[in-house]
């Protein structure tokens, strides 16, 4: 039985009743996606997979979250927000203790499968919690406090990842989830208000379209590099399901009666411009979250936990932003944040696009935490302004269609960033063995003083070492040079976004 009414307005006591274990909630989704990235090597080895093979436990996770996320509107409607939100706590849960104790790798996947569809609505509904549970004159800092979880979690899961995994294993992992879990379980129980049902049809044409387009579409991003992209048969059929599948539930949508998406939202233009922004804030933050840590670790040397660390800056940034970006979003036009919180990502990046592999961490640092205060700047505004002129009716469905989209873009994020890489690294790693040979009077010019020559084996080993790590760091220059095209393109759809009633 909670203990609080069903409807506001709230004091400021029930405010932080409710807004606590939400937030518990909200974070263990979030940190539960970052910290089995770098478990990945431990749990290839314990289990004795392949690299293409261990990929699966993230990929099978993204798709099940995505197809999750569909769904959460529809069942919303049809048992309450609540009862969703303990259910997605109370399946998370379970299936952390079903990992845990995986005796496979086939087994790990499967239940990695059940994790992610049932913990998908946890982000959407707790972030319609927080917008229902504070007035609208109060959502910039609503946002701001929930932003804690959803952008911590991605900056502090690696470091949390690497220290379980190097001293308990990567089986820790899901066990810590458990206690989070329960706890986060029990305070919804007793605390957040029943919210109404009002069960109704389903849309199954669209729904089963819309599942079929992002789930193949996941399947195209994450696998595309490994198999060759359009050179492999199973990339084309992907490919081409996921575009009928998506004109399909594009044209039901537009011709149905009642169809899955109420297309009523988006005549909301603050709405339609937050989703084409928070797509760019997947491409431009997710990705640079991803390729960071690579590049401490390849170019650099820096063990895991290191690495860890180093990237935890970030989050020093995105706190100090959260910090004040509920302060300055109700008394600032919500425009000039997100632009501010752009120029800070697209900066930092830029700056990134000037390193050598021989940066200094001091520079790293400043960098990453820049960095991290653009993220946190843009993200609190973002998620505040798009829903700003919204109808509450609406909000379920519109904030799951905005995690929808906010997952696609750092899967194509990341998906081009190791394409980019890759292919950078292989290019330039031919073309630089070009240079190595006798003949090159820069080359020979350095004598004995260089750790390396063409004259023994070991020396040559070493400089097709350097060579090898100067093609890679090539490629981490063409990622960061993505990243500010990326964070560019974000600029001007930021001008289009309109001033709600009350300010922000």
């Amino acid at each position: 039985m909670a203990l609080l009414p069903s409807h506001g307005p709230y004091t400021r006591a029930q405010r932080i009743m409710i807004t606590v274990p939400v937030l518990m909630a909200s974070l263990l989704h979030a940190v539960n996606m970052s910290t089995a990235y770098v478990a990945l090597p431990n749990i290839q080895g314990n289990l004795s997979a392949t690299p293409d093979q261990v990929g699966w436990i993230i990929t099978a996770f993204v798709v099940a979250s995505a197809v999750g996320t569909v769904l959460t509107g529809w069942l919303a409607q049809q048992i309450g927000r609540r009862n969703v939100f303990l259910g997605a706590i109370a399946g998370f849960t379970a299936t952390s203790l079903l990992c845990a104790g995986a005796a496979d790798l086939e087994q790990l996947v499967l239940f990695r499968i059940l994790q992610g569809l049932v913990s998908a609505p946890l982000l959407p509904v707790s972030q319609s919690i927080m917008l229902d549970t504070y007035p609208r004159e109060k959502h910039g800092f609503a946002m701001s406090i929930w932003s804690m979880g959803m952008i911590l979690g991605p900056v502090v899961g690696p470091t949390v990842g690497a220290i379980v995994t190097e001293f308990y294993g990567w089986r820790y992992l899901f066990v810590l989830n458990i206690p989070l879990g329960l706890a986060a379980f029990f305070a919804i129980l007793a605390i957040l208000p029943k919210s109404p049902a009002r069960p109704g049809g389903l849309d199954w044409i669209g729904v089963i379209a819309l599942i079929v387009a992002v789930s193949s579409f996941q399947l195209m991003l994450d696998r595309g590099e490994r198999e060759g992209w359009f050179e492999s048969l199973e990339i084309v059929i992907e490919a081409f399901i996921a575009a009928l599948s998506f004109y399909i539930f594009v044209a039901h949508c537009v011709t149905a009666k009642n169809p899955y998406i109420n297309l009523a939202i988006f005549k909301d233009r603050n709405y339609v411009i937050g989703l084409c922004l928070i797509f760019v804030f997947g491409v431009a933050v997710f990705s640079s979250l991803f390729v960071l840590p690579l590049f401490l670790q390849n170019i650099q040397g820096y063990p895991v936990i290191s690495a860890g660390w180093v990237v935890s800056v970030r989050g020093i940034g995105t706190m100090v932003a959260m910090f004040f970006g509920g302060f300055l979003a109700d008394r600032f036009q919500a425009r000039h944040l997100i632009l501010i919180g752009l120029l800070c990502v697209g900066v930092s990046n830029w700056t990134m696009t000037g390193w050598s592999s021989e940066v200094s961490l001091d520079t790293i640092l400043i960098v990453t935490l820049v960095n991290g205060f653009g993220m946190g700047v843009m993200w609190v505004t973002l998620s505040t302004v798009t829903f700003s002129t919204l109808a509450p009716e609406f909000r379920v469905e519109a904030a799951s269609l905005f995690a929808l989209v906010r997952a696609i873009g750092a899967s194509v994020g990341t998906s081009v960033i190791v394409m980019i890489l890759v292919r950078s690294t292989q290019i330039n790693y031919s073309e630089l063995r070009d240079y190595i040979h006798a003949g090159n009077e820069a080359l020979m010019a350095l004598g004995d003083s260089a750790p390396w020559s063409i004259d023994s084996a070991t020396g040559i080993a070493a400089l097709a070492k350097l060579v090898a790590q100067q093609a890679m760091m090539i490629g981490f220059l063409n990622d960061f040079i993505f990243l500010v095209a990326i964070a560019v393109v974000g600029v001007p759809l930021v001008f289009l976004l309109r001033r709600p009633p009350k300010a922000l």
